[in-house]
Order: structure tokens, then C-alpha cells, then sequence
């Protein structure tokens, strides 16, 4: 099903080729060129354009004109619909023809050795030979990006429309000679995935010639309009591409519950220079499909139980496809959660709502508990129950150190969606036992703190007593046992050497020392080891 949406999708994204304009020229002294906008086919119309000698012309996309003049000495120029030819250099090699494309300027050279496809350097006028083309003479020359081959026409050998594959040197002869007095063709332009061969030599009112790529072997050529009937001469063409004043934004979107049907009537937003609006379709397909160019705008995507998709698209000259985008379902957090002391100094209970609303699949609570002051640090939070029901009895309290503590709750959702935690009230847990067992330590002192590696601990007893001194990590694990025993009332120190009780070095980080006085609790000092 995903397979058949994405397939849906890719036909829906394909759009028709631009439509252009064709440029033509000869040679001679200076004659007029002439350009079309081809509309009509083959029906067209010619409008004179600048006036110059052409013996070659090629276009880039974005409506770069070259064109070269001169025989044997080949100048390059540049020019636009809009702008007259400026001369930039001197190629190096004769140019019969020029092609533009993988961001390259290329001729065929008649007179170079060897005989072949050059690439031209625009700035310094050098060249260095791509394909060498033996017999084929190739004075009509383009390239076609909707295939990535070059198109050449030949009266030499077996003459004839050609493609050619610039890598691996192949050349498939498409279709015979034009059926022309002479059969010569000197200009050539690709536009369309057509070829148009211009510049059919003869002085008695040749047309021009054009084949449609896209019959392959064997296909036959139309004629149309040629706007130099009594001229007998060579020349150059180009097909300069309508520039695309607006682009298409396209995208399909996805539920993470549902991920093999698209989402429909999700709301979809571009914000920029100008702001559009649209909807999801059945599939889950979504169209912009008039975009201003170069701009910046804000994708915005979003529906009801789900979480909102936003990102940033820089649109410049081509159309964008998105392809699959998955809105996750939101997680709706439990609510009003409360710790309350239900027996004193050993049991906790936790209790809290479940999520409002409960639109999500909900599998489970995972509950946490925590010192206080690390709230904002879930890594170190110890995880004591996964449950199903709305409450949890922590009798693990009891064996707590005194300090202020809290916990957290967290829902967890079907296809791994995990909502926001949710704390209880801090709840503080003091010491423990009978009073007339409990005594309290004075004049208690860890220093130096922070330490490397060693700290000494000091603290006065009032009478002899059962103690036990304990070193935790963060997690509330054990980490070694300092002292336990019995100590006469006055003055002691421990050495804590930041080993644990194998006498393994331990990480930096924060632990707690807890002093336990005849069992309880007594004294909870924290250290900062630094290495």
C-alpha cells in the first residue's frame, strides 16, 4: 500500500517540458538572426532579433546565449534575448557547432585533430577533446537534458540524425537524411525533446526540419518555416527555455499510526514574500502549484491529534517534490500527579490522572524518582515501576536516604510515542526511628569538596554509638561503605579516596555521603569529585 501511494504520488509530481524560444543565425556579412516562440507548430512565425555572423549557437538554462563567428579563427560571444553579443575569447579550435550542457560549453571542431566534441573553457578560449567521432562529421550539434545524449546531424558516411553518448562513444543513427535537395543541415537546436535542424543549405526555399525524439529508431521528420529561403549557407541554432516564473511544490503526508495511508484534510501552509494555503487530498497529496521563485518561505502542516510539521524551503528555479512527510500523533502527558506520604517514613503513594484527552492508543506509565534538584535531569532519574493503572505505592521509601525528592511519570504510547514527563509535588523524607535511638552529629565537615581524588569527613558524636557511613552515586546505588561499627562519643574522620569498595577509581561527578546512627539516618552531605 505505502508502494502504491508513493507511485501515485510520482505520477501526480510529472509535469510537460517548458516551452521555449528558438534562435537562429547564418553565416555571412552579418546577416539578421531571427527567433520564434514556436507557437503554431509547425505553423511559426519569425521576428528579426540582433544582426551578426553565426556559425554556431548554444543556450544554457537560464538563457545564456553563446555564439561563435569566424572560420578557422572562432570568437566566442555571449548574449540574451534581451542583451546584444558581447565577444568574451578566441577559441583555441575551429567551432562548426556549439551544445551547452552539464554546465559545459562544447563545439565540434572540422579542422581539429582529431576530428571530435571538444569542451570549451569560457573564460580562456581552450579546449580539450571529449569524444573523438572518426568519419562522422557533425556540423549541427546540441545536447538534450531530458536524456542526457548529444543530437548530431551528418551528411558524411551514412548520413543522418544521431545521438550520442559523450561516455561511452556510441552512436545510434535515428533517422535518415532530411528530404531536401542536398540533404545538408548545419544548425541545430534541442528544445521540447525535439530536434530542430536549421541552417538546410539551398537556394530554393529548403525548409527547416524537426524530429521528435521521443519516436526513437525510424521516425520521420516534419518541416516547417524557414526564415532564409534564398540563402545558400551554414549556421548556428539555440532553443532558449521559458524561464519559469512560478514553481510547483508538491508532498504527500502520512500518519505515524496509519504510516501506508495518506493524511488527508491536513491543513498546509507556505509563508514568505506571499503566503499560500492548501489541503491534503484522499491520498494525502498536497500541490502548490504556482510558487513564486526565489524566496524563502515556511512549510507549515498540521491536523488534529497530531503533532504540527514545520520547515524551511528555499525555493529558486526548479519545481520541489517533498515526497512522504509523517506527522507524528501527539502524546497527551498524565495529569495531576501527587505523592503523598501514605505511611510514615516507609511508604509513598503516587497517584495521577490519566491523559485529557485521551485521543492516542496509551500502553503503559513508566514512574521515576529523584532528588529535587536534578528534576531537569532525566538520565540520572531511577526508574521504579512500568504500570497500567493510575497509582504506584513506592515501598522502597523507607530505605531512602533524608532529602527532598520527587517523581515523574511519563506515558507511553503505541508505535514508540512517548509523551512529556509529569512531576509530583516534592516531598521531603526526614529521619527515621525511635527518638530515644536517634542522636544527631555535630560540627559535620567534608573537605576538601570539590576534591581530587580524596575527601576527609568530620563530625562529633555526643555518645558511643552503632554508625554507618556510605558513599552513593546519583542513581542512588551504593558505591562503597566507609565505616560500620561501633564508635565512642567525641571527635572522628573518615578518608574517602573516590575508589568504590573494589578500590576502582570512580568517574567525576556528584555523590552522597550518608551517615546512619544506630540505623537511622542522621547525616546526608553531597561532594563533588573532580579528576
Amino acid at each position: 500500500m505505502r508502494s502504491l501511494l508513493l507511485i501515485l504520488f510520482l505520477l501526480f509530481s510529472v509535469f510537460l517540458f517548458a516551452e521555449g524560444t528558438l534562435f537562429v543565425g547564418l553565416e555571412g556579412s552579418t546577416p539578421p538572426t531571427f527567433i520564434s516562440d514556436m507557437e503554431g507548430f509547425p505553423n511559426i512565425n519569425w521576428n528579426t532579433h540582433f544582426s551578426m555572423d553565426v556559425s554556431g549557437a548554444a543556450a544554457t538554462p537560464d538563457g545564456l546565449i553563446y555564439l561563435c563567428e569566424g572560420a578557422f579563427t572562432t570568437h566566442l560571444y555571449q548574449a540574451s534575448l534581451e542583451l546584444d553579443p558581447q565577444m568574451i575569447c578566441t577559441i583555441a579550435n575551429d567551432m562548426s557547432a556549439l551544445a551547452y550542457g552539464r554546465d559545459t560549453l562544447w563545439g565540434y571542431s572540422n579542422y581539429a585533430s582529431p576530428l571530435g566534441i571538444y569542451s570549451i573553457d569560457t573564460t580562456t578560449g581552450a579546449t580539450e577533446l571529449a569524444l573523438a567521432t572518426g568519419s562522422y562529421r557533425f556540423f549541427a550539434l546540441d545536447y538534450n537534458p531530458a536524456d542526457d545524449l548529444f543530437y548530431g546531424y551528418t551528411e558524411y558516411g551514412t548520413s543522418g540524425l544521431y545521438s550520442i553518448n559523450i561516455d561511452s562513444g556510441e552512436m545510434i543513427l535515428l533517422t535518415g537524411s532530411i528530404p531536401a535537395t542536398n540533404g545538408q543541415g548545419r544548425g541545430m537546436a534541442v528544445g521540447d525533446n525535439t530536434v530542430f535542424l536549421t541552417a538546410t543549405r539551398g537556394d530554393d526555399g529548403i525548409p527547416y526540419f524537426a524530429y521528435d525524439i521521443s519516436q526513437g529508431v525510424g521516425g520521420t521528420w516534419v518541416e516547417f518555416p524557414n526564415p532564409y529561403p534564398a540563402y545558400h549557407s551554414t549556421g548556428g541554432a539555440a532553443w532558449i527555455a521559458a524561464p519559469d516564473i512560478d514553481v510547483s511544490i508538491t508532498g504527500l503526508v502520512a500518519a505515524s499510526d496509519f504510516p501506508t495511508l495518506g493524511l488527508s484534510e491536513c491543513l498546509v501552509s507556505l509563508t514568505g514574500q506571499t503566503s499560500y494555503e492548501t489541503s491534503t487530498d484522499e491520498n494525502g497529496i498536497f500541490q502548490f502549484p504556482e510558487v513564486l521563485q526565489n524566496d524563502t518561505y515556511a512549510l507549515e502542516i498540521s491536523h488534529d491529534g497530531y503533532e504540527t510539521h514545520t520547515e524551511v524551503i528555499t525555493v529558486e528555479i526548479d519545481d520541489i517534490s517533498l515526497s512522504l512527510i509523517t506527522l507524528n500523533e501527539l502524546a497527551f502527558p498524565a495529569e495531576n500527579v501527587v505523592a503523598t506520604e501514605t505511611v510514615q517514613y516507609s511508604e509513598v503513594t503516587v497517584s495521577w490522572d490519566a491523559p485529557q484527552p485521551d485521543e492516542r492508543q496509551l500502553e503503559n506509565y513508566t514512574v521515576y524518582i529523584f532528588l529535587e534538584s536534578f528534576s531537569g535531569n532525566p538520565e540520572v532519574w531511577q526508574l521504579l515501576a512500568t504500570v497500567t493503572e493510575t497509582q504506584y505505592i513506592d515501598q522502597a521509601w523507607a530505605d531512602l536516604t533524608p532529602a527532598l525528592w520527587q517523581y515523574a511519570v511519563i506515558a507511553q504510547y503505541t508505535n514508540g510515542i512517548t509523551a512529556e514527563a509529569a512531576f509530583s509535588n516534592p516531598l521531603e523524607k526526614t529521619v527515621t526511628g525511635n527518638n530515644d535511638d536517634c542522636l544527631s552529629v555535630t560540627n559535620e565537615k567534608i573537605y576538601p569538596n570539590p576534591c581530587n581524588p580524596s575527601t576527609t569527613f568530620s563530625y562529633f558524636l555526643p555518645q558511643a554509638a552503632r554508625v554507618e557511613i556510605n558513599i552513593y552515586n546519583l542513581k542512588g546505588q551504593l558505591i562503597n561503605t566507609l565505616f560500620t561499627g561501633e564508635q565512642t562519643a567525641g571527635k572522628h574522620k573518615l578518608i574517602w579516596s573516590g575508589n568504590d569498595v573494589d578500590h576502582k577509581p570512580q568517574s567525576s561527578g556528584i555523590y552522597f555521603l550518608n551517615l546512619k546512627i544506630n540505623g537511622t539516618s542522621a547525616y546526608e552531605g553531597r561532594i563533588l569529585l573532580l579528576k
